[in-house]
């Protein structure tokens, strides 16, 4: 019996071992997390790509550890944001310092996150006053999230709700309870009517037509135009165009 409990305990024993030896193979020449510095984002396809300089190909960081190196410093190909983006990042990431993420361990499909402070790493490192592209949830009108205290300060975007847009919405207090506050881009603005001659007496109480300059109340959307069911005169209003 106890012949055969070593026999038992050696195969969960080898079996363990085979297993981690599995692992081990699997996970080699698999790149793990690290991050980089941001040296050009003038991606050629408007696809929100950077190059960056790696930790590990990063002389400075490197003599910063206590390792001698020289040379020059090797910039990786484009790499894409973790957000997809149509366009080019801000020009102020460059010499941000980002996490990097390769993505199932492969070192030629790498993301690059959000800049990070990281004073401990750098001596001269300083505080993002940028950040690659955020892109906020999309819902349909109708389908948004319950306006909750858990919810406070979540922000998502109302597709297709009134006036046939799209709206910024926040979830926010009001009065004691919890809404979607639609963040809108709408005036509220006075023009008058062009001068004219006030209609006729009619009350028979003899009042002389007197000259009129009725002021009027209009809606001015400072996006797409003014909302020509609320205007008397497009003249009258003014609209500044997307951002």
């Amino acid at each position: 019996m106890a012949k055969s409990n070593s026999v038992e305990e050696l195969a969960g024993i080898l079996l363990k071992s085979f297993r981690g030896a599995q692992q081990a193979a699997s996970m080699s020449g698999q790149m793990q997390n690290t991050y980089g510095t941001i040296v050009d984002v003038d991606d050629p396809d408007s696809e929100g790509r950077v190059k960056v300089i790696l930790d590990q190909a990063n002389p400075e960081y490197l003599r910063g550890k206590g390792f001698e190196q020289g040379g020059q410093p090797t910039k990786t190909d484009w790499i894409y944001p973790l957000v997809p983006l149509k366009g080019k990042q801000p020009r102020a990431l460059k010499g941000a310092r980002v996490p990097i993420v390769p993505r199932d361990g492969d070192p030629n499909r790498l993301n690059f996150g959000d800049p990070v402070f990281d004073p401990d790493e750098f001596s001269d490192a300083k505080q993002p006053r940028n950040s690659a592209m955020t892109r906020l949830p999309v819902y349909p009108s109708g389908e948004l999230p319950p306006p909750t205290e858990e919810n406070i300060g979540c922000m998502c975007i109302e597709e297709g709700g009134p006036c046939g847009s799209d709206w910024l919405c926040v979830c926010l207090k009001r009065r004691g309870t919890y809404y979607w506050v639609r963040h809108i881009d709408l005036n509220h603005i006075h023009a008058d009517q062009d001068d004219g001659i006030q209609p006729s007496d009619s009350h028979g109480d003899g009042e002389a037509p007197v000259d009129e300059g009725p002021i009027w109340d209009l809606v001015a959307p400072t996006t797409d135009a003014q909302y020509s069911q609320q205007s008397y005169n497009p003249g009258d209003a003014g609209y500044f165009g997307g951002a």
